[in-house]
């Protein structure tokens, strides 16, 4: 906080804001309004306009419509170019078995403030790539540009990895296998994440094992993948499998029920859409048969998809059916 007022101070922008805020919710919304006010006197002296919240939140839902992370990236790369250079420059760069996110803001002059802005958006694009993943994407090293270390100080522990100083670019450096993670995230789940980013910076950073698994099992069927065996799940998180169940035991789950619970949400989501035939949902789902996917729809609702349908029309079925069991 005292560097960003003191950065806030230099540029005659502290108006209203130096209260000190109280609590962690309280934080970050001051966060937030510190680097919007930042972000947009950076803007003036570059003599163009800041990228709306607005346009972030655009890019961010559109990032959802990935199916991995590399996709992810090449769709923000697309829309940053549509609006250089308020949104600055973003480039992939892959070889040798590492990836690097490049950043670059496009600024005429490099300064503490500008750097802080810098370093804040980095940390952003970290945490959507995160929150999109469901997990921590672990980080070989970062870069944080010309600017010097000790101004920043306070901003490099957000990164949980070593921090190069005195560069000409902002990157995230990561193994160029993570490329291929899946996205695990569904629409209805980004007001909530959205809503205080990317300046929740001591939100809850891990995801318990069984809402790791959860994610993964309903991202396999939204993409209409057959659904992964405990063996598959276990060397994907990179556990052994004895370490994966027990895990999960300790989270108050097991893979028999978080694997049905993943199958009787995507029923519903998919019974919520009146052209879809039954058979095709069954088969979109990895049943047999039509006859078996009513059999398991019938144990789970009590009542066959089509009678489901027919009562619940207006219904989310997600919440629907988190709330019958």
């Amino acid at each position: 906080m005292e560097l960003l007022l003191a950065e806030l101070e230099a540029c005659g922008q502290a108006d209203g804001l130096r209260q000190p805020p109280r609590t962690l919710a309280a934080f970050t919304r001051w966060y937030l309004d510190v680097v919007q006010r930042l972000d947009a006197y950076l803007a003036g002296g570059d003599d163009h306009a800041p990228m709306a919240r607005g346009e972030v939140e655009l890019m961010c839902r559109c990032a959802l419509s990935a199916a991995d992370l590399r996709e992810v990236i090449a769709i923000c790369e697309r829309f940053a170019d549509m609006l250089q250079p308020r949104a600055g420059r973003i480039r992939l760069e892959s070889a040798a078995g590492r990836a690097s996110f490049r950043l670059d803001s496009l600024r005429g002059q490099p300064s503490t403030a500008g750097s802080l802005v810098d370093i804040t958006g980095l940390f952003a694009f970290l945490q959507l790539f995160q929150w999109l993943l469901g997990r921590e994407l672990p980080l070989e090293q970062v870069r944080i540009g010309p600017i010097r270390r000790q101004d920043v100080l306070p901003f490099l522990r957000l990164f949980r990895a070593p921090v190069l100083a005195g560069g000409e670019d902002y990157a995230l450096d990561f193994a160029a296998a993570a490329l291929e993670l899946p996205v695990v995230r569904s629409p209805s789940e980004f007001p909530e994440f959205f809503h205080s980013f990317p300046c929740a910076v001591f939100g809850v950073r891990g995801h318990s094992l069984p809402g790791q698994v959860a994610a993964l099992l309903s991202a396999a069927l939204r993409h209409g993948a057959p659904l992964p065996s405990q063996g598959q799940l276990a060397e994907e998180l990179g556990l052994p499998l004895s370490t994966f169940r027990r895990r999960l035991r300790q989270g108050g789950s097991n893979y028999r029920a978080l694997r049905e619970a993943a199958l009787r949400n995507a029923a519903c989501e998919a019974l919520a859409q009146p052209d879809r035939l039954i058979g095709d949902i069954a088969a979109g789902l990895g049943f047999a048969d039509a006859a078996s996917f009513t059999r398991a729809f019938g144990q789970w609702f009590g009542v066959p998809p089509g009678a489901w349908r027919d009562q619940f029309p207006e219904v989310d079925p997600v919440r629907d059916s988190k709330n019958k069991h």
